[in-house]
């Protein structure tokens, strides 16, 4: 009689492995309710399934739990954690101590299965655990769920919030649940247990496992994660408001789609005096067939406020632009999609006041003021208190009242001679500023006025090049000077006298350029005279001082010696030194290129003879060639100086030497010989290859 049962139990078990395959394959899962099936068994079970999105193996774990729970054999629950995306499967894995994926953990850990082979085995493990925890002895816990799901939540602008731009489009999420929980305790002594009510995605819209099929009853987060205690009959029972919108996966990614008729809530009491195995589980759908849901809104400054808009999707509303300090009322009524009305609660909202710009203040230049430079830039202070956008009318003019000059502007300056032109000497002007917020209100800015500065003639000619009394001037010379003025924007123009007699003779006037060049070849070794006359916009002038110099023969420098190391490494940095010099004695720039692409002239000027040092690192072996030269003043170039340059390695790595080696193999046993081999490889592997660790 014994035989005949065990093998009607593994005909029934091979059968019901057979049929879950066959109905399984590439469908959509409907799960149903698995109640009905706790024939024999002690209470209901629960296996939480530990998987990561990249595991292989662990698609065979999940198709062989849809197959079992499809099948509505067992009285059993599961819940996919999927740890790698999510912080509280990570915290349960490691409270429950997992050490491979997939594992299903069944009652708490009372049985755990590892691995997957396929889902046919898979499914056999796990039909044994389940019979096996469904014969433990267990406390007498009765436990019960009741989940509603609440209509519009966390409105956008928050309910009561002030201060709200009048631009402001309403929003709302549909991801609220409430969630009670009551646990009976039919035992005669006191019951301490813990609780953990999970919220799940029946299928999840985040996750999926390898064979791109999304986990089925996907933990998302808890409602509840605490220890309880139940006196003897007696009954513990809370309740908690879940809002998808509010939590996330402990990684930034919150739940704010989260929907009704995919969301299932699973509870089960652990029994702490039992090794935290299961004494309870139940778990009961939000809703079914209840989404998509639609929306009639009500908005307006009334309380109860008018109907806007009926039957609509959409989760957002704009009114349109509001009014300033205004107080707005709206509610939002869900329907489901079983004809269910949930009505919104009222809330509301302040839109902001609004206040006229800044009043334009801190002219410059300042108020009254009898020192502004000609080529002067006015600006003031601006802005808005509410932060509005604000723009800006300018009004100048040498009269008063002034003119519109620039309408709609953004910036606080204003450029008076946009064309290059430049204001009079010695002249009042006058100016205002007004300005607009972007919803039309105005700020009138006070009447200012400055006197422009004083004219000064210029400042004497400076800085001749060449410099006076110079010596050995090429025959092709240009001429340079500087011009400044004390009158800030005033322009300047020149006249240049030139020639081989004292005094020298005007050659032109009234030139913009500092620098002149004569028409002609000079005549070697003969001295030159010349002069500069600077004149200003008001027709001051400056005699500058007669310079002279002397032509000659001008010898370019000397190519560079060029000193360093020829041999290095590269990634390191190495110092050379430049030497060139000038028979005429003039200071001289250099041109370095390195060999590797690295090449320019330097600015700075240097004395001939002088020692300049530089530095350089090549990144890549190999061998180089430094070539430099020299310029003068007078941009004479020099020949190049070169020095070859080697760098065979690019970085330090552990290779003793071919003699060493022959010596340590010629003399060594053969376990020495290999253990040389062995230091020698993990050496040379430390030197060329990072290890990473998980």
């Amino acid at each position: 009689m014994k035989k005949s049962i065990v093998g009607i139990l593994i005909f029934i078990l091979l059968f019901s492995t057979v049929v879950g395959v066959l109905t399984s394959a590439n469908s959509s899962t409907k799960f149903l309710d698995n109640e009905n099936s706790n024939i024999g068994y002690s209470h209901n079970i629960i296996g939480e399934f530990f998987t990561y999105t990249t595991c292989g193996p662990c698609k065979y774990a999940h198709q062989a739990l849809k197959n079992l729970y499809k099948g509505g054999w067992h009285p059993f629950y599961y819940i996919s954690m999927v740890y790698d995306v999510n912080k509280w499967a990570k915290d349960r894995h490691d409270e429950l101590g997992i050490v491979a994926s997939p594992t299903l953990a069944w009652d708490g850990g009372f049985k755990k299965d590892q691995g997957a082979s396929s889902v046919i085995s898979a499914m056999n493990k796990y039909n044994t655990s389940i019979i096996a925890c469904g014969n433990r002895n267990v406390k007498d816990i009765d436990l019960s769920l009741d989940v509603e799901w609440l209509g519009a939540v966390n409105p956008d602008p928050e309910d009561g919030k002030t201060d709200v731009i009048i631009e402001k489009i309403l929003d709302w999420d549909v991801t609220a649940m409430n969630i009670d929980v009551t646990v009976d305790n039919n035992e005669a002594s006191q019951y301490n247990g813990h609780l953990h009510v999970y919220v799940t995605e029946v299928n999840s819209t985040y996750w999926d496992d390898t064979g791109d099929d999304p986990y089925t009853f996907a933990f998302l987060d808890y409602a509840w994660n605490e220890d309880i205690t139940v006196s003897s009959s007696s009954t513990w029972s809370d309740f908690v408001e879940w809002d998808g919108a509010e939590h996330n996966n402990g990684k930034g990614e919150y739940y704010d789609e989260i929907m009704q008729n995919n969301a299932m809530i699973i509870a089960a009491v652990f029994d702490e005096d039992n090794n935290n195995y299961t004494d309870e589980t139940i778990g009961v759908y939000a809703g079914v067939d209840a989404d998509p849901k639609l929306f009639d809104i009500y908005f307006g400054n009334t309380t109860p406020p008018p109907k806007v808009k009926s039957n609509t999707s959409d989760r957002d509303y704009d009114p349109g632009e509001l009014e300033f300090d205004t107080t707005y009322y709206w509610k939002i009524d869900v329907w489901d999609n079983e004809g269910k009305k949930i009505p919104g609660d009222i809330w509301n909202f302040t839109t902001r006041g609004n206040d006229p710009p800044n009043t334009p203040s801190n002219p410059y230049p300042m108020n009254n003021s009898i020192d502004a430079p000609i080529n002067v830039n006015l600006s003031w202070t601006g802005g808005d208190p509410d932060w509005d956008s604000v723009t800006y009318d300018v009004y100048f003019d040498d009269s008063y009242p002034p003119l519109l000059v620039s309408s709609n502007q953004t910036s606080t300056t204003y450029d008076p001679t946009p064309m290059g032109s430049e204001l009079e000497f010695n002249k009042w002007y006058y100016w205002k500023i007004v300005a607009w917020d972007e919803y039309g209100l105005v700020s009138y800015g006070p009447d200012w006025n400055f006197r422009t500065q004083i004219n000064a003639p210029p400042d004497p000619p400076s800085d001749p090049f060449p410099e006076n009394n110079a010596k050995d001037v090429p025959i092709n010379v240009t001429i340079r000077w500087n011009g400044t003025d004390p009158n800030q924007g005033d322009q300047l123009k020149y006249d240049v006298y030139f020639d081989d007699a004292f005094p020298p003779w005007k050659r032109t006037g009234n030139q913009t350029e500092n620098w002149w060049k004569a028409p002609y070849d000079l005549t070697l070794y003969k001295t030159y005279y010349w002069q500069i006359v600077v004149w200003d916009s008001g027709e001051l002038s400056t005699i500058g001082p007669i310079w002279q110099f002397e032509t000659g023969v001008q010898y370019p420098p000397t190519a560079p010696i060029i000193e360093g190391p020829t041999n290095g490494r590269a990634g390191e940095e190495y110092e050379y030194t430049f030497i060139a010099t000038d028979q005429n004695g003039d200071d001289v720039r250099y041109y370095v290129d390195w060999g590797d692409g690295d090449n320019k002239w330097f600015d700075e000027y240097y004395k001939e003879g002088e020692v300049v040092t530089l530095n350089h690192t090549w990144n890549k072996k190999g061998t180089y060639t430094i070539r430099a030269k020299a310029k003068d003043k007078y941009n004479n170039i020099g020949p190049y100086g070169e020095l070859l340059v080697t760098h065979p390695k690019n970085k330090v790595t552990y290779n003793p030497s071919l003699n060493n080696m022959k010596q340590i193999l010629y003399k060594s046993s053969l376990i020495e010989r290999l253990m040389f081999f062995i230091q020698q490889l993990i050496k040379y592997s430390i030197n060329h290859y990072s290890i990473n660790y998980i």
